[in-house]
C-alpha cells in the first residue's frame, strides 16, 4: 500500500463545496477551491514546472469554468471531474506558453512520457517540442479512459492513487473492497501502458 500523504480525506462532498461556492454559502466555496489548488500543483508536479503566477492564472480561470458549468452538475459533482477541468485548463496553458515562445530550444533532450506515473519532462531550461507531444499524449490517454463506460470511477480512483491514498482509503470513499480497488488499480495501470504505448 501506498503512504499516506496529504488527501481528500476530511474534505466535504464534491457537490457540497460546489454548492458553497455556486451560492456562496458557508465557506463561500474556499474548499473546492483549496482542492483545486492541490490539483493543480500535482499537475504541475508530475508533469510539467509551473511558475507561482502561472497556478493563480490556471486557479483562476478554473474557477471561472466552474462558475460557467457548475449548475449543470451540482447535484452530480465528483472530483473527477474537477481535475478534468483542471487537467484541461493545465493543458490549455502549456499550449498557450509553447505558442507565445519565438525560440525552442533543443539543447535539452527530454524524454516523451514513458508513463503516467513516472517523472514527466521538465520545462526549467526551455521548451521542446517532445514536451507538447507528451503532453498531447496525456490527453489522448485520459479522453480514451474517460470515454470507457466507467471512465469517471477510473480516474477518480487512479487520481487518489497518484496522490498517495492508501488502497483502504480509496476504498472507504468508494464504496469498493481494498481487494477490488488494488485490483482495478492494477488493470488501470496495464490500460494505462497499453494506451500510452498506441498513442504516444
Amino acid at each position: 500500500m501506498k503512504g499516506k500523504t496529504p488527501t481528500d480525506i476530511g474534505i466535504p462532498s464534491c457537490t457540497k463545496m460546489l454548492c458553497n461556492l455556486l451560492d456562496q454559502e458557508n465557506d463561500n466555496g474556499a474548499a473546492l477551491l483549496s482542492l483545486v489548488d492541490r490539483y493543480i500543483h500535482h499537475f504541475g508536479r508530475r508533469y510539467c514546472n509551473l511558475s507561482f503566477d502561472e497556478q493563480q492564472d490556471i486557479q483562476q480561470e478554473v474557477a471561472i469554468n466552474l462558475l460557467h458549468h457548475g449548475e449543470s452538475v451540482r447535484q452530480n459533482c465528483s472530483r473527477a471531474w474537477v481535475y478534468t477541468i483542471v487537467r484541461n485548463q493545465c493543458i490549455n496553458h502549456i499550449r498557450k506558453r509553447t505558442c507565445r515562445s519565438s525560440i525552442i530550444k533543443s539543447t535539452e533532450n527530454y524524454d516523451a512520457i514513458a508513463s503516467i506515473v513516472g517523472k514527466a519532462p521538465s520545462l526549467d531550461h526551455g521548451l521542446n517540442v517532445d514536451v507538447i507531444d507528451s503532453i498531447d499524449c496525456l490527453q489522448k490517454v485520459f479522453d480514451q479512459i474517460e470515454a470507457q463506460e466507467t471512465g469517471k470511477e477510473d480516474i477518480a480512483i487512479y487520481t487518489q492513487y497518484a496522490f498517495g491514498l492508501s488502497y483502504l482509503e480509496i476504498s472507504a470513499s468508494s464504496n469498493r473492497t481494498v481487494a477490488a480497488i488494488g485490483n482495478r488499480i492494477s488493470i488501470l495501470k496495464k490500460r494505462l501502458k497499453k494506451l500510452i504505448e498506441e498513442y504516444c
